[in-house]
């Protein structure tokens, strides 16, 4: 399969600039299909700058496309290596991520606060940056987000014309805030179904937040079935809206992930299960994982190399039944 989309360099000025692609301030948004988006138009851009392509326009959408993949990095607490994940080397990239900082006061302050903080009281809780508001909430309710100086969001709630007062905890990652923000919201409305919602959201989040971290990661541990298995038992327990949807995401996820390896190995997605020993899936489920993948590739795969991986998944068996001699 190849690295390209073969999209010009015109199309992607026009198509791929980050405000495009992400979603900062709306955790619903599927997080695989941002930034797995991201990542696809950067790479393709990186080979065009590569082969003498780079204008100073393309140039510069490449170094956003940089920077926000730092930045949702941190927005999403995962595990980012910019040589494994576009094959540019460490230093190269930091380039890119500090040439559009230089352009971007707003970028350079969040970009200051996640590295040397020379702007912010460096490791202070209570120094905060803010990094947008709630735009869903009642006009009653407002409700900001930032960042502090320990790296770690936050958020305020204010009524109309009032100071905005910070809720004193701390969170790892946006979505958690964002969770915690509209249960406080729901409170103050006082919606017990909703506060129900959020907070159950909350703790399914938490295990959702493990999926997300590891989502580069190539390799570890546990074969690929047995994670998949993990993950669909997760998301049999997950009972709110949010929580399910994040976790359907990383099931469809580990279902194509479990179908190119079948791809890779010539193998059918029934036979992978045959050898890992998963006892907790039968081997007729092989269907159902196939269907998972397609819906992984139609939600959150780049358009543009959509077309790619549904060859690839036509290629893969899913299950070829077992007759008797």
């Amino acid at each position: 399969m190849s690295e390209t989309t073969g999209c010009t360099a015109d199309w992607h000025l026009e198509h791929s600039s980050p405000g495009q692609i992400l979603h900062y301030l709306d955790p619903r948004r599927p997080f695989a299909r941002q930034i797995n988006i991201l990542t696809n138009r950067f790479r393709d851009i990186q080979a065009l700058c590569n082969d003498g392509a780079a204008s100073p326009a393309l140039t510069r959408l490449r170094n956003a496309l940089a920077f926000h993949m730092v930045r949702m990095s941190r927005w999403w607490r995962f595990d980012f290596c910019p040589r494994g994940v576009t094959g540019v080397r460490n230093p190269l990239f930091l380039t890119y991520v500090k040439a559009h900082a230089e352009r971007s006061a707003e970028d350079d302050a969040l970009f200051d606060l996640f590295t040397l903080q020379r702007h912010m009281h460096a490791g202070d809780g209570g120094h905060i940056l803010v990094v947008g508001h709630d735009p869903l909430t009642a006009p009653s309710v407002s409700i900001l987000y930032g960042v502090d100086g320990q790296r770690n969001f936050r958020f305020a709630t204010s009524s109309r014309g009032g100071e905005p007062l910070w809720n004193g905890k701390a969170y790892p990652d946006f979505a958690s805030a964002w969770l915690a923000a509209r249960a406080v919201h729901a409170l103050i409305q006082d919606d017990s179904a909703d506060i129900h919602e959020y907070e159950t959201a909350h703790r399914e989040h938490m295990w959702v937040r493990s999926w997300h971290h590891r989502h580069f990661h190539r390799s570890g541990k546990l074969p690929v079935i047995r994670l998949y298995a993990q993950a669909n038992a997760q998301l049999m327990n997950c009972q709110s809206a949010f929580g399910r949807a994040e976790m359907k995401t990383v099931v469809e996820r580990m279902a194509f992930d479990i179908a190119r390896t079948a791809f890779q190995r010539h193998m059918t997605v029934a036979d992978l299960i045959e050898e890992s020993d998963a006892l907790s899936i039968s081997l007729r489920s092989a269907n159902t994982i196939k269907q998972r993948a397609r819906a992984y590739v139609a939600t959150c795969i780049d358009p543009m190399a959509r077309p790619e991986m549904d060859t690839l998944l036509d290629r893969v068996v899913s299950y070829v039944p077992r007759r008797c001699p």
